[in-house]
Parts: structure tokens; C-alpha cells; sequence
């Protein structure tokens, strides 16, 4: 029962805001797309040697070689943080549980410790969301998860991310939302991440203080180690750092919202093909999806759907949904068309679910079905 209960940590809750006539439609990933790291590596060692051809009375004479040049490669800072929400985040007034979640990545030529500062106090919002801790993605599972098995708290400096060229790391923010918010009130957090080398050449990790370094401000023997072995490189601070296009600083937003929407998934009861829980090919795997709807209003045209991975197949049937709308069913054909909007569809590989309208506070939505590791 150990990938039993290793599956259950599995669990991963998104919310949206949900607008007037919108369709909310979760399982789709956001990516952002970040600049990346251009160069030859910090600390390479180039040698260059240059040889003259000739000939002497008609006669091909050996040729004549220079001395061998040698020039460590600088290492290069940059870095990029983004926001990877897709817009301000849906949240209750109050609400204990707000995450934005954002990218950072070293697109340096080297590798790099970066510290990462939240503020809260940004200016030009409604209200200031209380950050009660940053996270870094760490089990290779989307989205927060909080516990033993879940993501690991950043604590400063003790595990500032280190960073290879072109490397990232997820951020999560994990906010309190004030009580007494009007809807659509909307509350800013910036993440920046700045590297320990600038921190520690300037002494300052705040952008807004005159020790800030420029762009092409140099620290001798700051970089990395130099491919021959006789010291280190010089560390040479990047464009990203310009303040009038400061790419190491990003945005989110929490936004006051009538009605959220959590999502939560995980995959348990495992039945392998020997009577066990092994997760072999054949295996049974039953995955749940919670629905919760909070607050005031209601999340209106509310769909669920469910891309089913190519590693497993969905077994016909065993659609489950907790409660349905009048005229709703669960089959797997979506006949009659426009009518029938829930079951799975095999072309697209997809468990789509039409919940319509759900009222804030109404009873958590069950929905389950089987699939079969192939």
C-alpha cells in the first residue's frame, strides 16, 4: 500500500475566477516562455594560435606557428522571473490558502545561487496580501502541496536554488487574503530573484538602492571556476538586471471573487493485475476529482475536464459523477450532441464533465473514473 498512499499525495488544487458567462475549463497547463541563456559556458578556456605559410626561393618552408593565446570566458548574470498564473487568481475575503505560483530561471552562462525576495507592499492594488510562506517545487508534482511529502519551504539563505546555465525552479507564494474584501478587489505580490554574487559585490538585493550594480558591472574573480584550474572567472552582471527592463522581478495577482473554484485530484486505489498495488502495466488506477465552489456567487457553465495520459487507458463505464444537473448523464458517448456534454471522449482521450451552474457553498462534486496503466 506504500504507492497507495504515495498516490494520495498526489493532489493538486487550482482555482480560477470565475466570471459573468465564462467557461471555466481546468486541466490545461500554462507555460511561460523565458528567455534562454545564450553563450559558451563560464570559466572555458579559448586558445587560439595563429601560423604563417610562406616559401623562400620557390621552396615550401615549415610553417611558423604564434604563441598560443588563453582566455577565460566571464561569467555572465542573468536571470528571468515569471509569473506562470494565467491571471490574477480567484480568492475568497478571507482566505487562508491564496497561491501564485511563478518561474525562475538562469539564463546566465554559469551557475548561480539566487535569493528570492517577495513584497508584498507594491503599490497601485487594492489591498496587501499577508505572505505566509514561499515554496519551492520539489516533488515533480504541479501545483502546491504542503506537508511531508509535498514542497519544501524556502527558508533564506539556507536553501537558496542553485542554478545551472538555462536551469529553472517553480516558486510558490502561499498568501492570507484580508477579511472584508469587495469583489473584484485585487491585492499584488512581486517575486524577484537576485543572484548572491551581486549581493554580495553591492551589498544590496534591492534594485531600488544606488549600490545596485548597472549591467556590465564587473566582479573580479566572482564567477565561476576557470576551466585550467587557476582561480575564478570575473562575474559580470546582465542585462536583466537593467532597471528600466527589469526581467529578474515578476508580478502576480490575487483577485476577490464571488465564487472559486478549487480542483482537487488524486489517484488511489491501485489494483495490479496480481491482486496487489503495484503500479505495473495492467494496473487499475481510480482517479477522483473534488469540486469545491466557495463564496457568495456562483461559478456559472462550470466544466470539468481531464486529458487522460497516453500512459494509461480509460476503462469504459466507469465514469462516476456525485451530483449532476437535471438532463445531465454520465455514458461515454455524449449522445444526443449539444444535450449530453459529460463522459469521455476516446478521439480526444478526454473525460469532460458539464457541471453548469454551481452555487457557492454547495455540496463538494465527486467525480471518479478507472484507468489502466498500458
Amino acid at each position: 500500500m506504500q504507492q497507495v498512499a504515495h498516490l494520495r499525495q498526489h493532489a493538486v488544487a487550482l482555482s480560477a475566477v470565475v466570471i459573468w458567462r465564462c467557461v471555466i475549463v481546468i486541466a490545461c497547463i500554462v507555460l511561460a516562455q523565458v528567455a534562454r541563456a545564450a553563450g559558451t559556458d563560464a570559466g572555458l578556456e579559448i586558445r587560439n594560435i595563429a601560423q604563417a605559410s610562406f616559401s623562400v626561393g620557390g621552396i615550401v618552408q615549415t610553417p611558423v606557428n604564434s604563441n598560443s593565446t588563453q582566455t577565460f570566458v566571464d561569467e555572465l548574470i542573468d536571470v528571468v522571473v515569471v509569473s506562470t498564473n494565467a491571471g490574477p487568481v480567484g480568492v475568497s475575503s478571507p482566505d487562508a490558502g491564496a497561491v501564485l505560483e511563478f518561474t525562475v530561471t538562469n539564463t546566465g552562462n554559469g551557475v548561480e545561487t539566487f535569493r528570492l525576495i517577495a513584497n508584498v507592499a507594491v503599490g497601485g492594488d487594492d489591498f496587501n496580501p499577508a505572505l505566509t510562506q514561499l515554496y519551492l517545487e520539489s516533488n515533480s508534482v504541479p501545483g502546491l502541496q504542503i506537508g511531508a511529502s509535498g514542497d519544501t519551504p524556502y527558508l533564506s539563505p539556507g536553501n537558496d536554488p542553485v542554478l545551472g546555465k538555462d536551469e529553472s525552479v517553480q516558486v510558490y507564494a502561499l498568501s492570507a487574503i484580508p477579511d472584508s474584501l469587495s469583489e473584484n478587489n485585487e491585492g499584488a505580490l512581486q517575486l524577484r530573484a537576485v543572484a548572491t554574487t551581486i549581493i554580495a559585490g553591492s551589498g544590496t538585493d534591492d534594485p531600488g538602492d544606488p549600490s545596485f550594480p548597472v549591467p556590465g558591472t564587473a566582479y573580479d574573480g566572482a564567477g565561476a571556476p576557470d576551466e585550467a584550474g587557476i582561480g575564478n572567472v570575473a562575474a559580470v552582471v546582465g542585462a536583466t538586471q537593467d532597471l528600466n527592463n527589469l526581467l529578474i522581478n515578476a508580478e502576480g495577482r490575487y483577485a476577490v471573487s464571488s465564487a472559486v473554484v478549487a480542483l482537487t485530484k488524486t489517484a488511489s486505489n491501485v489494483l495490479d493485475p496480481f491482486g496487489g498495488a503495484t503500479l505495473v502495466p495492467g494496473a487499475v488506477i481510480t482517479y477522483t476529482l473534488e469540486v469545491t465552489v466557495s463564496g457568495s456567487g456562483s461559478a456559472e457553465a462550470l466544466v470539468i475536464t481531464d486529458l487522460i495520459p497516453t500512459e494509461v487507458e480509460y476503462l469504459a463505464g466507469t465514469l462516476a459523477v456525485s451530483a449532476l444537473p437535471p438532463g445531465e448523464e454520465v455514458d461515454d458517448d455524449f449522445a444526443p450532441a449539444g444535450v449530453d456534454n459529460t463522459g469521455f471522449d476516446a478521439g480526444t482521450q478526454t473525460v469532460t464533465v458539464s457541471l453548469r451552474d454551481v452555487a457557492g457553498g454547495a455540496a463538494v462534486i465527486t467525480i471518479s473514473f478507472d484507468a489502466a496503466i498500458r
